[in-house]
């Protein structure tokens, strides 16, 4: 744009250079100056026209990256729900949000004690939070700032608690659908380097490894996706992570 405007200014001052006219009747210099005035009047309206298209275009750009936004946005509601879902107990057992069952239910249906809440606070009402913060993520709310609020409260208050590593899974969850991916990616190595251990950890990982492939970082990414594989052979994470170092070229 700016060198087709350069073009029109040149042509301009090339119409509107002085002339040696001298030599030239009255009519004949009134009919010269007609003309360099049409010409400019020519240039105007073309110069009006460029304008017109630039607004036109810059419209529909802004309006592409609404739709783009959108459809992010939308792709990353899909992305959670499939994630809640996998992430779901089988049996039917799971509350309704899809949440992980509490440490008293999990230890019930197994015939085993259940942990040790924290000094002072019921193992209730830990779970109630617990299960408060995850609702947020549902499909019904998708209050994903508050849910990350929740989850960082949560794992602040109840940093030895056994539903702490998931909080924290999830925190890193909430952060990357609200678009902190830098924020995501803190969050999910904390599950890595502070509960290797937890059924989080490998999942985890992985998406360690897809938030530095998404931000340009492929040897990093490989790097994960390779530790995923070695360290958590057994896992459905290692399957994914599989199937993107077949991606990236090993």
């Amino acid at each position: 744009m700016s060198g087709l405007l350069r073009s029109l200014v040149a042509l301009l001052c090339l119409f509107l250079a002085v002339a040696p006219v001298h030599a030239l009747s009255t009519s004949e210099r009134l009919d010269l100056l007609e003309r360099r005035v049409a010409r400019v009047t020519d240039l105007t309206l073309q110069l009006d026209e460029l304008r017109a298209e630039n607004r036109q275009l810059r419209g529909q750009v802004e309006e592409l990256g609404y739709k783009i936004e959108q459809l992010e946005r939308k792709q990353r509601d899909i992305y959670l729900d499939i994630d809640q879902r996998l992430g779901a107990p089988a049996g039917g057992d799971a509350p309704v949000t899809g949440a992980p069952l509490p440490p008293s239910a999990a230890a019930a249906a197994a015939g085993t004690s259940a942990p040790a809440p924290a000094a002072g606070v019921s193992r209730k009402q830990i779970d109630a939070e617990y299960q408060a913060a995850y609702a947020l993520l549902s499909p019904q709310q998708k209050r994903y700032e508050e849910a990350a609020k929740a989850f960082a409260d949560f794992v602040a208050k109840y940093p030895q608690d056994e539903l702490t590593p998931n909080a924290q899974y999830w925190l890193g969850e909430a952060y990357y659908v609200s678009q902190r991916n830098q924020d995501a990616l803190q969050a999910f190595e904390t599950v890595v380097g502070k509960y290797p251990e937890s059924t989080k950890a490998p999942g985890a990982l992985f998406k360690v490894g897809r938030l530095q492939q998404a931000a340009g970082n492929q040897d990093a990414a490989r790097a994960s996706y390779r530790r995923v594989v070695k360290d958590y052979p057994d896992a459905p994470a290692a399957g994914l992570a599989r199937q993107k170092l077949q991606q990236l070229g090993g």
